[in-house]
């Protein structure tokens, strides 16, 4: 048991140093784009549930923060500026779904099969989501919502752009701090539960929750229970944004199907600090209709991902050999000359950024 435990913080090192360089060039790479595009005029276009709407409230979202928290107070601040909920709803999405970060850790951990799943999918929940929430959103859920959207502080997060080379970049830095201190949290949390869960939770024991040897039952059922399994892990895992991308990576060598893969990093919206947002934001009604509505759609999402790719041939090879089967050695490769670019890099901008945020505030 000693040995076991002794090797924890060994596979923290490991999984940090293999994210670290994609997340120093997500978050950076976002910042400078969100500080370079102006964003003041954007919520403007967002009051009809249209389909240039919706395309802008993904493109906005993709080019935005990570972190969930961040997408959520962006979306109020949207339907405060007469947004539909549809498209706040699909801001969320794109910006825990579909943004630079979560691509790079998701191709470093996973591979490209899951990065090809993580768009579709995230494509598929955006339209699934949009629809649902157009056509079903009760009026009186709504209303209630509304409510207390109105007594909130009306806090613009659309902040304009910087004029000038110079106030850009500080710009820039200044959200690289600020989207560090929200997310770096739960990236940290999400590799320690991944690292704790490689090394003490054993194969047998994924393999029983995820039916992986039960061929005598029928595939839909498997795969829809794998669905339901990641979703439910990811409510109760308490991991959000990029640290649930480690999770994934546990998962799927645990065994979970690629459905229940693409359903828990779907999932960073309804999980359980998540919901406490939306309570605390819209009501307690509107956040239980976003949960049913939101799950639901992740839930058909991660079938029509599954069964897609099988169609077509593209699932990879189901990995059944423990986490172990990971690179867990360190190697002078490409990856450590990205990191030795980065590390320092990231650093130094954290620390511009965090002077930055001084001078502003």
């Amino acid at each position: 048991m000693l040995q076991k435990l002794t090797r924890i913080p060994v596979e923290f090192l490991h999984m940090g140093w293999a994210i670290y360089w994609g997340l120093a060039f997500g978050f950076i790479l976002s910042a400078l784009i969100r500080a370079f595009i102006s964003t003041e005029t954007i919520s403007t276009k967002l009051g009809k549930n249209t389909i240039a709407a919706v395309g802008l409230s993904s493109f906005f979202g993709a080019i935005s923060s990570s972190c969930s928290y961040a997408a959520a107070s962006m979306a109020r601040t949207l339907l405060i500026k007469g947004s539909t909920w549809s498209n706040a709803v699909v801001f969320m999405v794109a910006s825990t779904n579909l943004v630079f970060e979560i691509f790079i850790v998701i191709v470093t951990l996973l591979g490209w099969p899951f990065f090809a799943g993580e768009v579709i999918g995230g494509i598929i929940f955006i339209l699934l989501s949009a629809l649902l929430i157009a056509w079903v959103y009760p009026p009186k859920v709504k209303a209630e919502a509304k409510e207390h959207v109105s007594h909130e502080h009306d806090h613009d997060m659309a902040m304009p752009a910087a004029k000038g080379l110079k106030a850009k970049l500080n710009a820039a830095s200044g959200y690289f701090y600020m989207d560090v201190m929200m997310v770096g949290k739960d990236i940290l949390v999400g590799v320690a539960i991944a690292s704790v869960l490689m090394v003490l939770v054993p194969d047998s024991f994924w393999k029983s929750i995820f039916l992986t040897n039960s061929n005598h039952l029928p595939h839909l059922f498997i795969l829809a229970w794998n669905a339901l399994a990641g979703i439910l892990i990811a409510i109760f895992a308490f991991v959000c944004s990029v640290g649930n991308i480690v999770m994934a990576a546990v998962l799927w060598h645990g065994g979970i199907s690629f459905g229940g893969v693409i359903a828990f990093i779907l999932s960073d919206l309804v999980t359980i600090p998540m919901l406490l947002v939306f309570r605390s934001y819209y009501g307690l009604k509107t956040m239980w209709f976003l949960l049913v509505t939101l799950t639901f759609c992740i839930f058909l999402t991660a079938l029509m991902v599954d069964y897609s790719f099988a169609t077509l041939h593209w699932l990879p090879k189901l990995q059944t050999g423990g986490m172990q089967a990971m690179n867990n050695s360190f190697q002078w490769d490409w990856q450590a000359w990205l990191n030795l670019i980065f590390i320092p890099s990231s650093v130094v901008f954290f620390f511009l950024g965090k002077l930055s945020t001084k001078h502003s505030t």
